[in-house]
């Protein structure tokens, strides 16, 4: 019982120093009034003024102007509808929606610390929360007005609840997954990709690991959170805007400059983004898949995240391509990294395990905390394409 307190303690201590330093930082933080933060602030605000009965109005205007069609769209209504309480509550202002940012960082470390203690124990969890509290990415996200905080939190809960069902097949685990994955849609059209994700794990587990599958499975990750974003859509009165607004989104990224001249590029693009945020962590989660490739690891959790990171990686490749839209891969690649820092403690310094693997963690939470004030607070990156991040580290002028 000590021991849990221990770790618990050291978990809280954790969450108090990130919580310090960024919030440190938002003296320091300019935000785009006319780009997507300023889009999500606006409709955040009407709906708090209007009501849920303003969605008409705010899909109308958007269809009305494509000057819009290269921003945000009201389609994300999830995180709309909780802006819009959050900043009613606490006051209308960019500063105040990036709160609501680092209040869903938060909720995402308490999130990954109670399943990664369930499934791995209070030590990884706690080496792996470190490594994921001090990710640029999710640092860097946690202090701007966007969506992106709290959609890495509800992909997350996404990704662990469908796990925690499928391990017990509880009802009411199955009621939260549903509820997390849908609202993961309402607040990020793109979330409709781990339906595939979700799919293919299941039948790659079926053929590889035996695992029994049923027909409630495939429905419930491909017909029931759909089912339940349409009735909130329709509750909206919005449904007939839906074809129109995604016709839209689909095609704007292949007539909007911006996001041809910074979002396109080979296959390879995020690992080279991730390795200017983070080399260790890329470094070290390659090196556990090969590990487990030449181990033939068996270990079920293992090859489930193994599953999300390489479908999510093929799936997001397919569109305009930024590091800020695949912050689901910064989850199991701080898993990976943590995993093998673990077994190699292990193997080598069987009593000093834990030490080692402790100064590691630290040494690489260090090293990230730094390449998130060098990108994000001395050059001040906003939008962390790799232009920008391949220029603040000096590779092109």
């Amino acid at each position: 019982m000590a021991v849990k307190s221990t770790y618990n303690f050291i978990f809280l201590l954790i969450l108090v120093v990130a919580l310090t330093l960024i919030s440190g930082t938002f003296t320091n933080c300019k935000f785009a009034s006319g780009a997507d933060e300023g889009y999500y602030f606006k409709y955040s605000v009407y709906i708090a003024e209007n009501g849920l009965s303003g969605f008409k109005a705010l899909f109308q205007d958007y269809l009305a102007n494509k000057s819009h069609w290269v921003f945000p769209s009201p389609l994300r209504a999830g995180f709309i509808i909780l802006a819009a309480f959050w900043l009613k509550v606490f006051g209308y202002s960019f500063i105040n929606l990036a709160y609501l940012s680092l209040l869903f960082f938060v909720l995402f470390l308490c999130l990954s610390y109670h399943f990664s203690k369930k499934y791995l124990g209070q030590r990884v969890a706690l080496l792996f929360v470190a490594l994921l509290t001090f990710s640029p990415l999710n640092l860097a996200l946690s202090r701007r007005a966007l969506m992106d905080s709290s959609a890495n939190f509800f992909l997350a809960a996404s990704v662990w609840l469908f796990w925690d069902y499928l391990k017990s097949r509880n009802r009411i685990k199955l009621i939260y997954f549903i509820l997390a994955y849908s609202f993961s849609i309402l607040i990020k059209e793109s979330s409709v990709l781990l339906t595939f994700v979700f799919l293919a794990y299941l039948i790659l587990s079926k053929l590889i690991q035996k695992n029994r599958i049923c027909v409630q499975d495939l429905l419930i990750v491909s017909a029931v959170p759909f089912a339940t974003v349409f009735l909130v859509y329709l509750g909206l009165g919005c449904v007939s805007y839906l074809p129109e607004i995604a016709r839209i989104v689909l095609g704007s990224p292949g007539t909007n400059p911006y996001a041809i001249f910074y979002g396109s590029g080979p296959w390879f693009r995020y690992l080279v983004d991730y390795m200017l945020l983070s080399p260790w962590v890329v470094i070290l989660s390659i090196g556990f898949l090969l590990y487990c490739l030449l181990e033939r690891e068996n270990d079920a959790l293992i090859f489930y995240f193994t599953s999300v990171f390489l479908f999510s990686f093929t799936l997001l490749n397919l569109f305009t391509k930024n590091v800020r839209y695949v912050i689901l891969l910064d989850t199991p690649m701080r898993l990976f990294s943590c995993l093998l820092l673990d077994r190699l403690s292990r193997k080598f310094f069987p009593r000093q395990a834990l030490i080692i693997a402790c100064i590691l963690v630290a040494a690489i939470s260090l090293s990230d905390y730094l390449s998130f004030r060098l990108l994000f607070i001395n050059n001040a990156i906003y939008d962390p394409a790799s232009f920008f991040l391949l220029k603040a580290r000096q590779f092109i002028p």
